[in-house]
């Protein structure tokens, strides 16, 4: 009886072991590279910046243009980032490709309106850009900049 209490003894140690350097090894944003700090502080900016916009809602329709401007930039901007690496830096590239596709879409969807003020033909153009934001969602996570998922105006 004395050596089955022992027994379990040592794997509830062994379990309370392997469990803390599971949890070591999956850690957060405090884990992450350089490189994705950079990222997440210019998704940060650019989210503030949009925000700082307005919504269409607000202030127009007209105010999506400025909103991909930005996010041009953005991506301009994570496109200058050097460090990391390689594989970190093939991610930044395919989240900067996938953020000019998006804003490119706004951008396109925000003329079509302008052109037909068809509400519906701008609804297809940015329902058609989305699948680059989760694009752009997919690289940001993998490379551990879960602020570029943040869409602006979100409540979290």
């Amino acid at each position: 009886m004395i050596c089955g209490r022992r027994i379990a003894s040592v794997l509830v140690v062994v379990v309370l072991a392997v469990l803390a350097v599971l949890a070591a090894g999956c850690g957060g944003s405090d884990d992450r590279s350089d490189l994705a700090e950079q990222v997440a502080a210019l998704c940060d900016e650019a989210r503030l910046d949009i925000e700082a916009l307005g919504l269409p809602s607000e202030t127009g329709i007209a105010v999506i243009r400025p909103w991909a401007n930005r996010g041009t930039k953005l991506a301009k901007d994570i496109r200058a980032l050097d460090g990391g690496s390689e594989s970190e830096q093939e991610t930044v590239a395919a989240l900067a490709t996938a953020l000019d596709e998006y804003y490119a879409g706004l951008r396109l969807g925000h003329t079509i309106y302008e052109q037909t003020r068809s509400s519906e033909a701008y609804a297809q153009t940015i329902e058609r850009a989305k699948a680059f934001q989760a694009d752009a969602d997919a690289a940001a996570t993998e490379l551990g900049a879960t602020e570029c998922t943040r869409r602006p105006f979100d409540e979290a």
